[in-house]
């Protein structure tokens, strides 16, 4: 096996090969297009090539420490290679690092390690003693997780310290899934919650209507991101970052990138934004506004999103992160409370690992992001 630096279209090409959904399952966060949305990032795009056939691919971002030529080397969500070779690719990673002045690597390889159904969510939740998904007992646990680990930390690699409650400073751990293989539209309605299914009916009696937006109505959906923002005190991010995301990710098919604002009484009162690659759909960000929340706009546009993904023959709905909390008395339990109503389940992947290659500016860099 070895790496060797390749194009961008021959590694978007692979990401949406039939190899790469059936063996991979690869993330939008490892697409070509995502190094443009990055600012201050650095990008290269790497092939693992195994007797002269690609395997597998990686998105590589470089943030350089100041004053220094040396660099922090980050792969979210990826490396875009099939587990079964890790074993082989992780060793040419690190040599790889150190050839381009790495102090530290930081990857993310999309194992899957834990699984939690949604009756067992539920159970979970309604049980005063437990705290975290960690003390409930997985629907399915995948054996061959615990041996990529191992050859992680036989690789040098440790789990990355600036994880909190399953929130790290890169990609979350946790995520809520939802299968939408051999499905229709009305077994995906079936598995939802009484309340889900209500609110749905709720916001087509008060005709809420769906709209696909377009480029320029990303101004509509940031101002009711920047009230979801106040609301809800998180840092919003600007305007200009979703266009160059816009614009990133129309270039390679327009259905990749989809905006979808949810309008009543003239006025938008949610909106979303939807990615999707290969078999796999991503409900990326959302807002709402405190005006109309009795119309429920959003669940009428989760609804329009999983309606567009079986229309796209995704085989996986993801509404993203979550944290590991199960406590009703932590504010983050709304989160899992919300998303454990379409059905689906809680997922728990082996989550991000650093390699620190200079323990001095590696500490000196994590030092920095948890001031961050």
């Amino acid at each position: 096996m070895e790496i060797l630096e390749i194009a961008p279209e021959q590694a978007q090409a692979f990401l949406e090969s039939e190899i790469a959904a059936r063996e991979i399952d690869p993330s939008f966060l490892q697409t070509p297009a995502w190094a443009q949305v990055k600012a201050g990032w650095k990008s290269k795009v790497i092939g693992f090539f195994d007797q002269g056939q690609l395997i597998g691919t990686a998105l590589v971002l470089a943030r350089k420490m100041p004053k220094l030529n040396r660099y922090f080397l980050y792969i979210p969500e990826g490396p875009a290679i099939a587990a079964k070779y890790l074993e082989h690719a992780v060793p040419l990673l690190r040599t790889y690092a150190i050839s381009q002045n790495g102090f530290a690597l930081r990857i993310g390889p999309m194992v899957i390690k834990n699984r939690w159904d949604s009756e067992t969510i539920k159970e979970a939740l309604a049980d005063e003693n437990k705290k975290t998904l960690l003390q409930v007992t997985p629907s399915w646990t995948n054996s061959a997780a615990i041996e990529v680990e191992n050859i992680l930390s036989k690789n040098g690699f440790k789990p990355s310290v600036d994880d909190v409650n399953g929130f790290a400073a890169g990609q979350p751990k946790y995520i809520y899934q939802l299968s939408l293989s051999g499905k229709a539209e009305a077994d995906v309605l079936e598995g939802f919650n009484q309340l889900w299914r209500r609110n749905i009916k709720k916001g087509e009696k008060e005709n809420v209507q769906v709209i696909k937006g377009s480029r320029e109505d990303l101004t509509k959906f940031h101002k009711v991101y920047l009230e979801t923002a106040t609301r809800d005190h998180f840092t919003p991010r600007p305007l200009s970052y979703f266009e160059k995301m816009w614009d990133a990710m129309h270039k390679e098919n327009e259905n990749n990138f989809t905006l979808f604002l949810a309008k009543w009484n003239e006025t938008i009162i949610a909106a979303t934004i939807l990615v999707t690659l290969n078999k796999h759909s991503w409900y990326l960000y959302g807002a709402s506004s405190t005006f109309g929340r009795e119309a429920r706009g959003s669940n009428v546009l989760q609804w329009a999103m999983m309606q567009q993904s079986l229309q796209s023959n995704c085989d996986v709905y993801d509404l993203r992160g979550i944290t590991s909390t199960v406590d009703q008395n932590d504010s983050h339990a709304g989160l899992i409370q919300f998303k454990v109503g379409v059905g689906g389940y809680a997922t728990e992947l082996i989550g991000e690992w650093d390699l620190p290659l200079n323990k001095l500016l590696y500490r000196a860099f994590r030092a920095y992001l948890n001031r961050k």
